[in-house]
């Protein structure tokens, strides 16, 4: 019995370490993969959850109208990435990081 104990702590102990050493890191490679009209669920499969998302909404020049956007904000080695949608699909500037 103390040993089944001894290794269900052993394996618990594991796994714990295992989850928190699994930070999500991507690149300018994986920065390359985004496509304009991506949904949220295509970019995400590509750079996983973003650290942030905010709603917002944005005047339309043209009419008396605004439109809601998306930003996800991604950290990665000390930069941000950001990444905009309008009607649930990706639109505006692709980023990348810059050389470090």
């Amino acid at each position: 019995p103390l040993k089944m104990q001894w290794r269900s702590l052993v394996l618990a102990a594991v796994a714990i370490l295992m989850m928190t050493g699994c930070k999500r890191e991507f690149g300018n490679r994986n920065l390359a993969q985004l496509k304009i009209n991506m949904t949220p669920k295509e970019v995400e499969s590509i750079l996983g959850s973003p650290d942030r998302a905010e709603k917002s909404e944005i005047n339309l020049e043209t009419q008396r109208k605004t439109m809601a956007i998306i930003k996800y904000f991604y950290d990665q080695n000390g930069q941000t990435v950001v990444v905009q949608f309008q009607n649930g699909r990706l639109v505006g500037e692709l980023p990348k990081l810059k050389e470090q």
